[in-house]
C-alpha cells in the first residue's frame, strides 16, 4: 500500500472514531492502529467554552484527541480525565496565541 493510501485510510478510521462518538458510542471502539475493540472516548473541559474529546486505546499506545468548537453531545462530567484536562490545560497556558474569550479553570 503506497504512502497516500496508508493517509487515507487513517483519516477514514479517525473520522469514524468521531463519528461513532458523536453516535453516543463511547466504548469498544475499533482502534485504528491494533484494531482491537479498545477505544474508550474521554473528555476535556480545561477552559470556558473549551472542550476536547479523546480517544484512548486500553490496548496498545494509540490516543488521539479533537479540539470542539461546542461542548460534544455526550459529554458528562463522569468521562471526564482530569489528567487528560490538566494536560489540555498546560497547552492552552502554552499557547502563544490564545482566544479572546478563553478563562482558564
Amino acid at each position: 500500500m503506497d504512502d497516500q493510501k496508508i493517509i487515507e485510510e487513517r483519516v477514514r478510521s479517525q473520522t469514524r472514531l468521531v463519528s461513532q462518538a458523536y453516535a453516543g458510542q463511547l466504548d469498544s471502539l475499533e482502534c485504528p492502529d491494533c484494531r482491537h475493540p479498545a477505544v474508550s472516548v474521554w473528555f476535556a473541559h480545561p477552559a470556558a467554552n473549551t472542550y476536547r474529546t479523546w480517544f484512548i486505546c486500553a490496548d496498545c499506545d494509540f490516543h488521539t484527541r479533537v479540539q470542539e468548537l461546542t461542548k460534544p453531545p455526550f459529554f458528562s462530567a463522569d468521562r471526564v480525565s482530569t489528567d487528560l484536562q490538566e494536560r489540555d490545560l498546560l497547552t492552552l497556558k502554552g499557547a502563544r496565541f490564545k482566544r479572546p474569550s478563553q478563562e482558564l479553570m
